[in-house]
C-alpha cells in the first residue's frame, strides 16, 4: 500500500473515530435533557390545555402555604380540567425543614410519588414541623407510599437535587418573591390564600365560562 493510501485510511478512520465520539456526546445530553424533563413533569398536574394556570411557590414548613395548597387541592376536585398547576419550591431560611422537606419531595418524584408525598407533608405539617428532626417523619411518609428506602436515602444526600431547589428559589426571587405562599396565575403574581381564593373564583365562576 502506497504511503498516499495510508495517510488516507489514518485520516479516514481519525474521521470515524472524532464522529462517533460527537454522536455519543450528542446521545448523553439528550438522555440527560429528558432525564431533566422527566424530573420537572413530577411536579405538574391538571390539564396541560386548560386556560387557567397557576405556578406555585412553596415552602413545605410555610403554614400558609398548606393552607394554599388546600384550597388547589380542593379546586382540583371540583374543576379537574380546568387548572394545570405547576409546582416550585422556595424554602424560607426561617424555616428549619423547609429546605430538607422539598429535599423528599422532590425525591419522592423521582420514584414516582411525587404528588401523594407532597399530600402527606402538606396534611401532616402541624405533627412534623414542630420536631426537632423531622427526618424520620418524612422517612414514616415514604415508607407508607411504598418508597425504595435505599434510593430515597441516597438521592436526598444528592447535591443535584439541592441544586434544583436552588434553582427555583433563585427563579423565584428574580420574579420578585418575597414570602410564600406566591402564585403566578396566566403570569400575574398572586400572593397570599386570600388573593389565591378571590382569583380562583375569578377564573372559575360559571360567569367565567
Amino acid at each position: 500500500m502506497s504511503k498516499l493510501s495510508k495517510s488516507l485510511s489514518t485520516l479516514i478512520i481519525i474521521l470515524i473515530c472524532v464522529s462517533f465520539i460527537y454522536i455519543v456526546k450528542a446521545f448523553l445530553n439528550s438522555k440527560k435533557g429528558h432525564k431533566a424533563e422527566s424530573i420537572s413533569l413530577g411536579r405538574v398536574k391538571g390539564n396541560p390545555q386548560a386556560a387557567l394556570r397557576v405556578t406555585e411557590y412553596i415552602d413545605f414548613q410555610c403554614p400558609a402555604c398548606a393552607e394554599g395548597s388546600r384550597v388547589l387541592r380542593e379546586n382540583f376536585k371540583n374543576y379537574p380540567n380546568k387548572i394545570y398547576l405547576e409546582l416550585k419550591y422556595f424554602p424560607l431560611s426561617s424555616h428549619k425543614h423547609g429546605f430538607i422537606s422539598a429535599r423528599y419531595a422532590e425525591c419522592a418524584g423521582r420514584q414516582g410519588k411525587f404528588w401523594p408525598f407532597h399530600d402527606f407533608l402538606i396534611d401532616r405539617q402541624p405533627q412534623w414541623s414542630t420536631l426537632e428532626d423531622a427526618k424520620p417523619a418524612f422517612q414514616q411518609m415514604a415508607k407508607e407510599l411504598n418508597l425504595d428506602a435505599r434510593k430515597l436515602d441516597a438521592c436526598v444526600q444528592d447535591q443535584n437535587v439541592e441544586k434544583i431547589i436552588l434553582v427555583d428559589k433563585d427563579k423565584g426571587t428574580s420574579l420578585g418573591i418575597q414570602r410564600t405562599p406566591t402564585y403566578f396565575i396566566n403570569g400575574n403574581m398572586v400572593v397570599g390564600v386570600k388573593s389565591l381564593k378571590e382569583e380562583l373564583t375569578t377564573h372559575l365562576s360559571p360567569q367565567s365560562n
